[in-house]
């Protein structure tokens, strides 16, 4: 029966992966069929370059839906870039910012099929969003391609590479920014083809995405201008795709995972549905649901259970937990239940004494008698013994969970309806918290919702010594969009990454289990009440990607820094001392 399963499954990425790789084929000949005429580069017009820019943007987008491979952005910006080319060559009847101008519709594009779904929590939210996210894409290689205009091809080649992945460093470390949208992102689905993600993150995927639609752009561009360099580019090309491809199909059948400590998880789904029932039905009748079917799965053997985020949205005074009816319940369980350790997602607060100065930069006034308080979307560590650990989620979503200004928070407060956070916007903590299992030893990584999208900083669990990953969160607020499927497929990116299995529950789902090769190995339906029960591994091996972290990002930022000063510095002084002489 595993057999088939595994054809089946192997059949379905098949067809997956051929369809992307036909609409690539397709999309690129009428690429070609735009930029064309009699064997030479055209004069193209502007609607040639409106029918690219539209071009790119479908098939780039196309790669964040489920129903073609992510491996279509190998080709996806040739459109873009053969744009950028025709402009440069053509710059007497170009302004400088007529790339700008051609290349917004397509980025416009690209993020409406990338991150549309964000419409399910506000509209003027996902305007705001797609917008926001265009113009500075649509600058990013705008700049580049006024560095190519001053410096020449080369470099301005190298900076197309160079300011892109140096965006992506700023999405991963700039709070109101996200990286959702990073190209490395794209490739999740297609876990055979980036097992080499334990080395490189996906900086890695971006640099390969990049490198290969140049490479394919100086093809086509040498092919119309009859030059024989096509050949060379040609075969940089297929090398670039082909020998990443195969060292990652290697990986995958060869990587062994540590099948001798093996301990059992128990995954809840309550499936409570966060714009109907999440604050209207009372909260403990909410947690006597998921601890009554968490009772369904937990066995002798059971030494996880595992709860989605904010399982219960009635804040826990942190200093005082011992009476309170929550973490009573929670204790309870697992007093009925020896051996067995709640992970558990709670929205949590601390109260401070009057002072003058906030206790930290969260931290707000509750009302004249001068007390401080702070709040925290939480995951407590709970046994027989009571609360051992809490974490406080750190990477907090733009506009909805983060503390802002009383005029930007007004305007978000606007535009993004309450989603769990913006009532009191929440606070974070500096370091990450590992939960160690007080009889395996066990060592968990508590990864809060969106923080399961930052691979930088799940690696810093990992440098904590944690040997399993456990994703908690709420996709609900996301309706049946691709927004809940994106998300679960960048867990399987941090397993790879980190070479950690991952438990992962989901309110409404998706919650899985996920294999250090990033395979999900069981999982829930989407919208519907469901357990898991499975055995997760205990990994101790250190990847180069935890060891080093986003290292392509970070050379690519100061290189970045490099290039604007040489070009915007450098080049002038050089120019006016040639000048004088």
């Amino acid at each position: 029966m595993n057999g088939r399963f595994k054809v089946v499954n192997n059949m379905k990425m098949a067809k997956t992966i051929s369809r992307g790789a036909l609409l690539s084929l397709l999309l690129l000949i009428l690429c070609i069929c735009f930029t064309m005429s009699e064997g030479r580069m055209p004069a193209m017009n502007k609607y040639h370059l409106i029918g690219l820019s539209a071009a790119g943007g479908i098939m780039a987008g196309l790669a964040w839906t489920s129903w073609f491979s992510g491996l279509i952005l190998l080709g996806a910006f040739v459109p873009f870039f053969l744009i950028e080319n025709h402009l440069f060559e053509n710059q007497v009847r170009y302004r400088t910012t007529s790339y700008f101008v051609y290349l917004l519709p397509g980025m416009i594009i690209f993020n409406t099929m990338s991150v549309g779904w964000v419409r399910a929590a506000s509209i003027p939210a996902v305007i705001t969003v797609i917008a926001g996210m265009s113009f500075m894409i649509t600058f990013t290689l705008w700049l580049a391609h006024i560095i190519r205009i001053k410096a020449g091809t080369v470099t301005g080649s190298i900076t197309i590479i160079s300011f892109w992945l140096a965006f992506e460093f700023l999405t991963l470390n700039v709070p109101l920014l996200s990286p959702w949208i990073n190209l490395g992102n794209g490739l999740a689905k297609d876990i055979l083809f980036i097992q080499w993600y334990d080395a490189t993150g996906t900086g890695g995927g971006t640099l390969w995405i990049l490198l290969s639609n140049l490479f394919l752009t100086f093809i086509i561009v040498n092919l119309l201008t009859q030059n024989r360099r096509h050949r060379l580019f040609t075969v940089l090309w297929i090398a670039l795709v082909i020998i990443p491809s195969i060292i990652s199909i290697t990986r995958f059948y060869t990587i062994k995972q540590n099948n001798s400590d093996l301990h059992q998880t128990v995954i809840i789904q309550p499936n409570i549905d966060p714009f109907t029932e999440k604050f209207t039905i009372p909260f403990s009748d909410q947690l006597e649901k998921t601890l009554d079917l968490a009772g369904n799965g937990v066995t002798a053997g059971s030494r996880w259970v595992l709860t989605p985020e904010t399982t219960v949205d009635d804040p826990v005074n942190e200093k005082d937990n011992l009476s309170n009816q929550y973490i009573e319940s929670l204790r309870e369980f697992a007093g009925q239940n020896p051996g067995a350790a709640i992970v558990s997602g709670l929205v949590s607060y601390i109260l401070y004494p009057p002072d003058e100065d906030p206790p930290s930069n969260s931290a707000r006034k509750i009302d004249t008698t001068g007390l401080w308080y702070d709040h925290f979307n939480s995951a407590f560590f709970i046994d027989s013994s009571g609360v051992r650990e809490i974490y406080h989620k750190s990477k907090l979503v733009p506009g909805i969970e983060m503390q802002l200004s009383s005029v930007l928070g007004g305007f978000i407060g606007k535009i993004v309806p309450y989603l769990g956070g913006t009532k009191w916007g929440y606070g974070s903590q500096e370091a990450r918290e590992c939960f160690v299992h007080p009889v395996t030893g066990q060592t968990a990584a508590p990864v809060i919702c969106y923080e399961s999208a930052f691979g930088g900083y799940v690696t810093e669990y990992v440098r904590k010594g944690a040997n399993v990953l456990f994703i908690i969160t709420n996709d609900g607020w996301w309706k049946n969009t691709a927004g809940y499927k994106q998300h679960l497929s960048y867990a399987s990116l941090r397993a790879i990454e980190t070479r950690r299995m991952v438990a992962r529950s989901a309110n409404t789902g998706i919650s899985c289990f996920i294999d250090i090769r990033g395979k999900i190995l069981q999982q829930t339906p989407w919208w519907s009440e469901a357990l898991l029960r499975g055995s997760i591994s205990t990994e101790t091996r250190i990847t180069p990607y935890v060891k080093y972290g986003d290292y392509i990002l970070r050379f690519s930022a100061v290189l970045s820094i490099l290039i604007l000063a040489y070009v915007f510095i450098a080049l002038p002084a050089r120019k006016k001392i040639q000048r004088f002489r």
